[in-house]
């Protein structure tokens, strides 16, 4: 482990070691508050993060009874029973195998009548609930976190967004069904990201190499919003495989 002047950073050996170098932060969050206020990501990077934290909650060594969860994204359109919803994919690898009660974890509304109040009812429920404890993220190919697409603001709040095409490119890789992937995402903004007590940063792969590196040795900028997050010395803990870890 590395402390820069900006941020912690850890460079574990592999794919698995992130995965439980990332469990024990959560592990640890959940020890000295158990009713702490967690966002966690979807996509390939946490799922054995997942394994290894509902390994630990059916051996009773890391306890979720108390522990609330806020979704940090989702496509506009798709309802949570659609194969295709992050809410329904973070149930299905994580809330339900590590037993966590649906009653202590608050979805992004998908199907909103109102997007622009509902985005900003979600965000008031985050704040009643004390903000976010910790924030366990991802790095996206295009340098975004939740799905704040480069150019959104360090101030941003959850909101209603636009996807760039590299980020449809990669939602049609992988999307069940005929049913275009959606162009609209509503997510947690950056700000309020910024607002967690303590953010963790995943990466993994070679395929990420590159934009970790312009996201922590870069300039910090709107363009890589991943980079927005340097400036916070004491409550960044960036985690990296060796492969993703290959430029810094």
């Amino acid at each position: 482990m590395r402390v820069s002047n900006e941020y912690t950073l850890r460079i574990v050996p592999t794919a698995a070691d992130l995965a439980r170098s990332a469990a024990d932060v959560v592990s640890e969050t959940i020890r000295d508050k158990p009713d702490a206020v967690l966002a966690l990501p979807t996509g390939s990077t946490p799922l054995g993060m997942f394994t290894e934290l509902a390994r630990r909650a059916r051996a009773g060594t890391t306890d979720f009874s108390r522990t609330r969860f806020f979704c940090l994204d989702e496509y506009l359109g798709v309802s949570k029973e659609d194969p295709n919803s992050l809410t329904g994919w973070l149930f299905r690898e994580f809330f339900t195998p590590a037993g966590v009660s649906a009653a202590h974890v608050h979805t992004v509304p998908s199907e909103p009548a109102d997007a622009e109040a509902e985005a900003q009812a979600y965000e008031d429920t985050i704040i009643r609930a004390g903000g976010l404890d910790l924030a366990v993220l991802g790095i996206g190919a295009n340098g975004h976190i939740a799905f704040n697409e480069p150019g959104s603001a360090r101030d941003s709040r959850t909101r209603v967004l636009d996807l760039t095409p590299e980020s449809r490119d990669q939602a049609a890789a992988y999307w069940q069904g005929t049913f275009p992937a959606p162009s609209r995402a509503m997510t947690i903004g950056v700000g309020t990201l910024l607002d967690a007590a303590k953010i963790v940063l995943m990466a993994s792969g070679e395929a990420k190499a590159g934009i970790l590196h312009a996201a922590l040795r870069g300039p910090i900028s709107p363009a890589v919003p991943a980079s927005l997050l340097r400036p916070n010395p004491e409550k960044l803990i960036v985690i990296a495989d060796a492969a993703a870890a290959r430029d810094l």
